[in-house]
């Protein structure tokens, strides 16, 4: 399972609300405020696109990898069972 990490990466590069991390990546404030309050699910309703997250790393100035994190041990579960 990942998990993202764009909260806590966009304040560390001194972005602390969604507004500011719109203007910054030129993403919509309706998806920057999703992100910014971690309300992004598996479903199809709350997802978001791997372009999307490429353009948060891009406008953050860090790689795509520095926004999400696995949780290797759901990653086990769901391969052993």
């Amino acid at each position: 399972m990942l998990r993202l990490r764009v909260r806590e990466v966009a304040e560390r590069t001194g972005i602390a609300d969604a507004a500011k991390l719109s203007r910054a990546t030129g993403i919509g404030y309706a998806t920057a405020h999703r992100l910014m309050q971690g309300e992004i699910t598996e479903d199809n309703l709350r997802s978001v696109g791997i372009l999307t997250l490429y353009r948060v790393a891009r406008g953050l100035g860090v790689k795509l990898s520095d926004l999400y994190s696995e949780d290797d041990r759901r990653a086990l579960q769901l391969a052993t069972a």
